[in-house]
């Protein structure tokens, strides 16, 4: 073990812990949303209200992972903003609701992620389309 180890340990327990609460926060901030304004947000992004409950608890750190794994495909996530906004917004909630950001994360570390994602990614076929 060297001795950057435990700080990496510890730095990546408080970024957790971070994501945690943020979401958490998130997650208080809807349920005392009203509903008709939850609706109109829910309109103007164009997702559902129960996708957006969801996206907002099970989301936290998907954008980062999505933009990375994005690059590992080569694919130019400014070009497809401006090229296709709502299949970038697709592609965003999917990853959002990911259950595999662990393995996401980790096969992105180890450089693996385009590779191995037909095995994990909810997105790995638009990816595959988007190369």
């Amino acid at each position: 073990m060297t001795i950057h180890e435990p700080t990496s340990l510890v730095q990546g327990l408080l970024a957790k812990w971070r994501e945690h609460r943020s979401a958490r926060a998130a997650i208080d901030e809807l349920a005392a949303c009203d509903p008709e304004v939850l609706a109109e947000v829910s309109r103007d992004i164009q997702i559902s209200v129960e996708d957006l409950r969801e996206i907002t608890a099970k989301g936290a750190g998907a954008d980062r992972l999505m933009a990375r794994m994005m690059a590992a495909y080569g694919i130019d996530a400014d070009d497809l903003r401006l090229e296709a906004p709502s299949l970038l917004r697709d592609v965003a909630v999917l990853c959002s609701k990911c259950e595999a950001k662990g393995r996401c994360a980790r096969e992105l570390d180890a450089g693996t992620a385009a590779a191995h994602a037909h095995e994990f990614c909810p997105n790995a076929e638009t990816f595959d389309s988007l190369r």
